[in-house]
């Protein structure tokens, strides 16, 4: 009795095993595949595609980079990825380069602005160029005479939520109390109207037109004149209270400054030195 029951029990076992096995041997070709996660969408690497990343950051204004950081390493080396961002950005600071934002491979200033756009008319552009770039009456400025930087991810130049505006932190040159030689300057930025005023590199100074407003997005708002002289005329020669006073007269004009001013400017009204001018003191 005791075999009987060893045997049924083996067969048992071993037509459920049958069954277990040709369940198993079946597969249900129905069933669609859970398909690939891919973090990016495709065209991510392509300038010319819709989904590019460039466009993606510009658009969502998420020029802080933190999300790359997240997952590409602080240095963007590749992290957790394994995929470095320096292949494509291999210039100094990688994705951080500031000509990859704005300016171009000459300079970092716009034109062209982070929006792309290059016209004087806009108000990320500006007249960057005639401050920085080409000077008509002074040495370059540089960043820091207009903008506070501490690097990259500097608040005053990146913060936590950008918003595509520059914010205005002027330097010594415009508010420096030694440079208006008694006039004490007291620097103002109205984006609403895009003007400079109070400024002690558009008249704030002795002798000046203290109450001169440059427009940022307009290069012909200052000529000489504008910060000292005549504004209506464009002559320069200085005048105290709409008066001319010795040693500056009447007949004089931008072709007559030479005669005390050799060292800034020639007999053709053309500077010959533009460090010496707008550089806190007076050059004879």
């Amino acid at each position: 009795m005791k075999k009987i029951f060893i045997f049924y029990g083996l067969l048992l076992i071993l037509l459920t095993s049958l069954i277990v096995y040709q369940g198993c041997a079946k597969f249900d070709n129905t069933i669609t595949s859970a398909p690939d996660i891919d973090t990016h969408p495709d065209g991510w690497a392509n300038p010319s595609s819709s989904t590019f990343h460039g466009k993606y950051i510009v658009s969502k204004k998420l020029w802080n980079l933190n999300q790359c950081k997240a997952c590409h390493a602080a240095d963007y080396t590749g992290g957790s990825t394994g995929s470095s961002c320096l292949g494509c950005h291999n210039g100094s600071g990688g994705p951080e380069n500031c000509r990859l934002c704005h300016g171009n491979s000459d300079h970092a200033n716009p034109p062209k602005g982070v929006f792309g756009d290059t016209l004087t008319s806009y108000i990320g552009v500006g007249v960057h160029a005639t401050h920085v770039n080409n000077p008509k009456y002074s040495a370059a400025l540089h960043c820091s005479d207009c903008h506070a930087f501490g690097g990259f991810s500097d608040p005053n130049h990146i913060g936590d939520n950008p918003d595509g505006i520059a914010e205005i932190t002027f330097g010594d040159l415009a508010k420096d109390t030694s440079l208006g030689g008694g006039i004490k300057p007291n620097p103002i930025w109205n984006r609403t109207n895009a003007t400079c005023s109070s400024v002690y590199c558009h008249g704030t100074f002795k002798q000046g037109n203290t109450s001169a407003s440059a427009t940022w997005t307009d290069a012909n708002s200052v000529k000489c004149g504008s910060c000292h002289g005549n504004p209506s005329t464009g002559n320069p020669t200085p005048q105290v209270v709409g008066v001319f006073t010795s040693p500056h007269f009447s007949f004089m004009t931008t072709t007559t400054c030479y005669i005390c001013h050799g060292s800034v400017i020639n007999g053709q009204g053309v500077f010959v030195d533009k460090s010496k001018h707008i550089n806190g003191e007076v050059n004879y």
